[in-house]
């Protein structure tokens, strides 16, 4: 599904030390020379998927330079990328190393350079992406309020989708004396000027005879809802599907049946903006784990992509990292670009 809308400006704006105007930031960044660590599953219009080492911006201009040449290219013959996914440094101050103790990446900058740094990545990004587009930022909660402002700044308000919040769940790490434990991320969703959304569900399994659901003369589960703003007609017509329940005063809900596997009954629930059933990396299984230090589940980027791609769409992770997004983009069909700087990064998803 295909949703669009109106491109507009933000109406406020962040101001700091060493902001540069976007058309300078596209202007004076030098392409990179690609050094292409590996290319993956050649495909008969020539498409490869690309593994890249470098400094993601210049590999940012000459990715920009691609498909201003229209060799930048979906399946679906569009220019650009579909979706775009980064999970970057989170301005924490700390250095981090893979499980044999080798550097994966410093994350250092912070205040206005950490901001400067992110806001670059993102004009290029406006840039990239195909005009139904979409990307997601990951971050924590750090710093994902001024990069709010920027995305606003540079996609425009109207085009902001969701603040999806990564509920993983609660850590005996995460206390700190006098605060609430910090137990999520924060994903920021936007679009270039429409977008492509399939929408989720998960399945969610309940003991029959849970609270909520019930058993009609024809021996199916349901469960109810108010009929809002159902019409007579409307009513009239599910009424002939089965599908009316009246109420001991005489009130009208609509049912909707469910599932029934064994003594369970199966739900299939649509997945909102707080995402509390996927565990973090540390729950992950030991053939998941890769040892490199900020790893996300596959689960995690599975449903980013399959809900704002298609098959043979491209997909793009700036901060590579691990790979994640790379795999579950391979094992969805689509074509895939990841960039990251460190060795260890390009190793691990190499291999």
């Amino acid at each position: 599904m295909r949703r669009t809308g109106r491109t507009k400006g933000s109406d406020c704006e962040l101001t700091y030390a060493g902001k540069e105007p976007k058309a300078k930031v596209i202007s004076s960044t030098p392409p990179a020379r690609l050094k292409r660590i590996g290319t993956f599953g050649e495909n008969p219009d020539g498409w490869a998927n690309m593994l890249i080492e470098g400094d993601n911006l210049r590999v940012l201009k000459s990715l920009l330079g691609m498909k201003e040449n229209n060799e930048l290219k979906n399946r679906d013959g569009s220019p650009g990328v579909r979706l775009i996914y980064i999970d970057p440094p989170f301005s924490t101050g700390l250095r981090f190393k893979g499980k044999k103790a080798e550097s994966a990446y410093d994350d250092k900058l912070t205040g206005s350079k950490f901001i400067e740094f992110i806001r670059k990545r993102i004009i290029f990004f406006r840039e990239l992406l195909t005009e139904d587009g979409s990307v997601y930022v990951h971050l924590d909660w750090k710093k994902a309020h001024y990069i709010k402002v920027i995305m606003d700044e540079v996609f425009g308000e109207d085009n902001f989708l969701n603040d999806i919040i990564w509920s993983y769940g609660g850590r005996g790490a995460k206390f700190v004396s006098g605060k609430f434990p910090r137990n999520h991320d924060v994903i920021l969703s936007y679009r270039k000027s429409s977008h492509i959304f399939n929408r989720t569900f998960i399945e969610r399994r309940l003991p029959k005879g849970a609270n909520g659901f019930k058993k009609d003369e024809s021996g199916r589960w349901f469960k109810t809802s108010p009929r809002g703003d159902y019409t007579n007609e409307s009513v009239a017509a599910l009424s002939k599907e089965g599908r009316i329940y009246r109420t001991k005063k005489g009130n009208i809900r609509i049912k909707y049946f469910v599932r029934e596997d064994g003594e369970y009954l199966i739900e299939d629930k649509l997945v909102g903006d707080v995402w509390d059933d996927i565990p973090d990396a540390m729950h992950l299984s030991e053939a998941e784990k890769t040892g490199y230090p900020t790893q996300k589940p596959e689960a995690l980027l599975g449903r980013i992509i399959k809900t704002s791609t298609r098959p043979g769409d491209i997909v793009l992770d700036a901060f590579a990292g691990a790979g994640t997004s790379l795999v579950a983009a391979e094992k969805l069909n689509r074509r895939w670009i990841g960039i990251d700087s460190g060795r260890l990064s390009t190793r691990t998803i190499r291999d």
